[in-house]
């Protein structure tokens, strides 16, 4: 089976899943029957189309951004296109905006309306529109996957989906955040303050320059969000989200949890209180040793599922980089397609 693929953004994770989609192209052939072919790329200046497919090749030598494209085509002129580049299915990897959700959401209902499928990375678009995307998607008949946006390379929404399927979801506990991870671990394993874990991260590059997202816990809700309007049949927005970061974290809090034989990790949570009422929160938790997240450490990330019927299902692990985001979407693209199971 021919799957035309268009990706909009080509910045990091973008072209990161261009790579991986050429380097894994005969083996997803071979393995699932789906031939993957990249016939439109989508970017801030300008757009590539062929209907036969782009030149990747060529195209993975240059760099990343929409300067890239257009250097692609002063080679291939044919290649750029004015309008919106049609296919199977849209991967929709621009930055996050979590004001507006664009251009994200743009491209996806644009999708959405010419009867493509959506495999979304990026988080703005579905944390700002979620119920709307949903419903035009439901109306087109046409599917959204995002594991990508949940965690990156954790298996997270896909267990609560398929792997919990019968089951009632009761709570859900996570390390969602790579960065915020490795700031905690390195506070908590070498007596650092946060300034000088941050600064440990940024110089490693797994942390921004601009971490704030990461650090003020934004990032764990955006993904906690989408678990729990997911699994949870919930129709929730940020503003529902108690959310605290870890800016404020001292030695002293780390100190207190090692004295108390705990972790001190940042948890995102989603729970219902004794009236039913679905509450969610983000926030650093003192955790004891014996919780299944208590080890999970550096730049790893977890979750917990607690069931009615299988008990506490739990998921660590994951590759918290550009690959790992590009593979979970990688696996969207795959099992929108494949036609073994």
């Amino acid at each position: 089976m021919r799957v035309n693929v268009v990706i909009s953004g080509y910045g990091t994770v973008g072209k990161e899943f261009v790579r991986l989609v050429f380097e894994k192209a005969s083996y997803i052939k071979e393995m699932y029957g789906i031939e993957l072919v990249f016939t439109g790329i989508i970017g801030s200046t300008v757009n590539l189309y062929n209907d036969k497919g782009l030149h990747i090749k060529e195209l993975l030598t240059y760099g990343t951004g929409s300067h890239v494209l257009e250097k692609y085509t002063k080679h291939y002129p044919l290649d750029k296109s004015e309008k919106f580049p049609f296919g199977t299915v849209l991967i929709e990897s621009t930055p996050t905006n979590l004001q507006t959700g664009e251009p994200g959401r743009t491209y996806i209902e644009t999708a959405i309306e010419n009867h493509m499928d959506v495999v979304a990375i990026s988080k703005g678009a579905l944390v700002n529109a979620w119920k709307e995307i949903k419903e035009k998607a439901k109306l087109a008949n046409v599917r959204i996957c995002y594991n990508g946006a949940t965690a990156a390379a954790l298996p997270t929404l896909d267990i609560g989906q398929f792997s919990l399927a019968g089951c009632q979801i009761e709570n859900i506990e996570g390390i969602l955040n790579g960065t915020t991870n490795y700031i905690l671990t390195k506070m908590y394993e070498e007596d650092v303050t946060f300034q000088e874990a941050l600064h440990q991260a940024q110089h490693k590059g797994i942390a921004e320059t601009n971490p704030s997202l990461d650090v003020s816990g934004m990032d764990s809700a955006c993904k906690l969000l989408l678990l729990a309007n997911s699994l949870l049949q919930a129709e929730c927005s940020l503003n529902c989200i108690s959310i605290k970061g870890i800016e404020d974290v001292t030695k002293q809090d780390i100190e207190k949890a090692k004295e108390q034989g705990k972790s001190l990790k940042l948890i995102a949570t989603a729970y219902k209180d004794h009236s039913g009422n679905l509450k969610l929160e983000v926030c650093p938790r003192e955790i004891e040793k014996g919780h299944p997240l208590a080890h999970v450490n550096g730049t790893e990330k977890g979750i917990t599922f607690h069931t009615d019927t299988m008990g506490k299902v739990t998921s660590t692990g994951g590759a918290s980089s550009p690959r790992g985001a590009a593979a979970a979407a990688l696996k969207d693209l795959i099992n929108l397609y494949r036609k073994d199971v």
